[in-house]
């Protein structure tokens, strides 16, 4: 089973960025790296860019303002973040994918400049206690939805990573 894992900084942008206007779509990209096999982490999520158009039922990221940040989280980086994906939210409960989110991730998997053969799609919303949720999802050979997803602190990250490299050098 594949667990997505949310840093705690990057769920704040995420929560505060669907909580500023609930009556409009908003979203960013999602950055950060794999984590064996089926696993992954997000460390950072941004906002959509100062062109995005907030419609009530969609977002249109300003993609250039969005590829030149990639670019460049991907050099500060020095290789170990990467673009995995976007999020986006949802004006209603229900956060399921819409047809223009399948054609979204699908036209993602094949514009170098996001270089991701298999993106992520988290989609957020308000829930009944003005609580911000998530679910989560990936493209492989089809969309499918990744059921754990877990924030997490740094010192559990720190843990988690040694924990895996240890797995991945004993085979």
């Amino acid at each position: 089973m594949s667990t997505l894992y949310i840093t705690k900084s990057a769920w704040r942008q995420i929560e505060q960025a669907v909580l500023r206007d609930t009556s409009v779509e908003t979203g960013g990209i999602m950055m950060g790296y794999p984590l064996g096999q089926h696993d992954w982490v997000i460390t950072y999520a941004s906002e959509p860019g100062p062109r995005a158009i907030h419609e009530p039922r969609s977002i249109y990221f300003d993609d250039q303002y969005l590829r030149r940040l990639v670019r460049r989280l991907n050099r500060r980086g020095a290789g170990k973040w990467r673009y995995i994906g976007d999020w986006h939210s949802h004006t209603v409960r229900k956060l399921s994918p819409s047809r223009g989110d399948k054609m979204t991730i699908w036209q993602k998997t094949v514009t170098a400049a996001y270089n991701s053969n298999s993106p992520l799609m988290l989609i957020a919303g308000v829930g009944k206690h003005n609580q911000v949720q998530a679910r989560a999802f990936i493209l492989a050979n089809s969309l499918r939805e990744i059921k754990q997803v877990s924030l997490i602190g740094r010192q559990e990250l720190r843990q988690l990573v040694r924990t895996q490299t240890s797995l991945d050098a004993n085979g």
